[in-house]
């Protein structure tokens, strides 16, 4: 099965322009160039703000240091790094986090904020995952206006061994779309089972019920926590079969527009005006 293959010779995307701006805003970018879409929607939810302000990513005033938001990516922050919804990645050993002073405005969940308290960084309860802003960007009435079209969707993780969804194969969103092509994909089910984290926060943020699928894909369930938690929700659904995942129903993010007001506050301006 191809379905991360995606190739994107015509996508007009900038290369130039994401390549400049990956030290300023931080994304992690796979090496095929396909993008993965919790990553990649770092670098556009930012630029996203910014041009609520008439700004771009490479307007940054300071290019010393670097912003890190969307992902499982604390571990690429240096030191005078700022954080806007970061999230520490369960599988990266302590050795590898090297920073010493951070600038923190937001983070994931409580789980990363108890880590860099124990680094001895001060860290504010602002919680939350930037991609919950989505909907703000792409209005689901113009990417998906005929709304569902199906009772579900499954997402995979990257690492997924594509022989656990053997079957499934017609109801499968490949996690290597630019934004506007996955989120319509996904509003076509009335609910999304998802083993990539970014399959089940998109989907929560439009209000589709939303499954966590437990693939064996071999991630911790760390960055699972620290969302689900830095939502106050303190358990989530978690299956291993698909056809139980299609059974449940999830609860919605509590108070979502508080908590998306919440992050819009957070965002650091100030690193480029």
């Amino acid at each position: 099965m191809n379905l991360f293959r995606k190739k994107v010779d015509d996508r007009r995307y900038q290369n130039e322009f994401e390549s400049k701006a990956q030290s300023l805003a931080y994304y992690w970018q796979p090496k095929t160039k396909a993008p993965n879409i919790g990553d990649y929607l770092a670098l556009d939810t930012v630029q996203q703000m910014l041009h609520l302000k008439n700004k771009s990513v490479l307007d940054k005033l300071n290019s010393s240091n670097k912003l890190l938001s969307i992902g499982s990516v604390l571990h690429f922050a240096e030191n005078n790094d700022v954080l806007w919804g970061t999230g520490r990645n369960g599988k990266v050993r302590e050795d590898i986090h090297r920073f010493e002073k951070l600038d923190v405005r937001a983070v994931r969940g409580p789980l990363t904020r108890e880590y860099l308290i124990s680094k001895g960084i001060e860290c504010p309860e602002v919680y939350g995952d930037p991609a919950i802003l989505t909907p703000h960007f792409y209005s689901e009435q113009l990417v998906c206006p005929e709304g569902p079209s199906q009772e579900c969707v499954i997402v995979p993780q990257l690492n997924d061994d594509m022989n656990f969804y053997a079957g499934y194969e017609a109801l499968l969103v490949s996690p290597r779309l630019y934004p506007g092509d996955f989120i319509k994909a996904i509003l076509k089910g009335k609910t999304v089972i998802s083993s990539s984290l970014h399959g089940v926060i998109l989907a929560e943020a439009y209000g589709r019920n939303a499954i966590f699928l437990d693939s064996g894909s071999g991630e911790t369930q760390f960055k699972y926590e620290d969302y689900y938690s830095g939502t106050g929700r303190d358990s989530y659904h978690r299956v291993s079969e698909i056809e139980e995942a299609k059974t449940l129903v999830s609860q919605p993010i509590p108070d979502l527009k508080a908590r998306q007001n919440a992050l819009v506050d957070a965002f650091p301006y100030d690193l480029w005006e």
